[in-house]
């Protein structure tokens, strides 16, 4: 999907959608996906409309369970059931299943990487509305987890940030060679139930702390934001505590159509989700 007209690539994200059905997100990918002029990078466009790709039945798919985060941290019981409670529903629909740990050496000094290469997004944002509106970055004008950032990459030279990038594209290589062992990875998509409102602060006294522990909130879903890998949040059902649970199903490079076509298998089996969680939650 194109950042243009006027904005360039971007490595560590890209525009998408939140869909409530697989269909709703083969159509909005139809519509925004392919080449815009001047784009230095772009997806091979597919073979058919991803609409009509998403109706095609998948058979005899190898899949990669992955239980074991690539940052240290521990999967919270009802995440890792929904993953295991997808693997199961797969392997009835005749698909082949086996947990595996991925090679996830190095991922341990990830986030370092990861926060000089987003951090500098950031920054430069920082820079572009301090050059627009005349104003200093500082405790008056930014949230303190934006000037922490922006103080750190000042800190950097070009060489760092050389070196974290590419740190991150070898550490993206390896991951995606492995994968190609398989025809799709399921992982948990969060790593802990959705936080408390507050619980991580961008405004708090440690705000990189804060942003470190939103990284073992998430730690399956930033991996696959270096790979460029496609991947889909589904969602299973609601669990005990009300709030809906789900899984990450990753698929191979510029695998867009046989991804929404494994989702909307996955989708018909599971049946119908119409449970929606109240808007305002009951006072403790």
């Amino acid at each position: 999907i194109s950042r243009g007209p006027r904005i360039g690539d971007a490595f560590l994200s890209t525009d998408g959608m939140l869909c409530r059905t697989v269909e709703d997100t083969a159509r909005t990918l139809d519509v925004l996906a392919g080449y815009e002029p001047g784009d230095a990078s772009w997806a091979p466009p597919p073979s058919e409309p991803f609409a009509d790709a998403m109706l095609r039945e998948p058979s005899g798919l190898r899949i990669a369970l992955v239980a074991e985060p690539p940052m240290p941290s521990s999967i919270d019981d009802v995440s890792m059931g929904a993953a295991r409670s997808a693997a199961a529903l797969l392997e009835s629909l005749g698909h082949s299943v086996e947990e595996v740990t991925p090679p996830w050496h190095g991922s341990r000094d990830l986030l370092p990487a990861f926060t000089a290469i987003f951090g500098t997004a950031i920054a430069s944002g920082v820079l572009y509305g301090a050059r627009s509106t005349g104003l200093e970055p500082n405790e008056e004008t930014l949230e303190p987890l934006t000037l922490a950032l922006f103080r750190r990459v000042n800190e950097m030279t070009a060489p760092d940030y050389a070196v974290a990038f590419g740190f991150i594209q070898g550490h993206a290589r390896r991951i995606v060679e492995w994968a190609l062992g398989y025809d799709f990875l399921i992982t948990p998509a969060l790593g802990q139930r959705p936080v408390q409102i507050g619980e991580i602060d961008a405004c708090s006294d440690d705000p990189l702390d804060d942003f470190r522990r939103s990284g073992v909130f998430t730690p399956f879903t930033a991996v696959f934001n270096t790979t460029g890998q496609p991947a889909m949040a589904f969602p299973l059902g609601v669990a005990d505590d009300g709030l809906p649970t789900s899984v990450q199903i990753v698929g191979r490079p510029a695998g867009e159509a046989a991804l929404l076509a494994l989702a909307a298998q996955l989708e018909a089996a599971r049946g119908p989700f119409e449970e929606r969680p109240p808007l305002v939650a009951e006072p403790a």
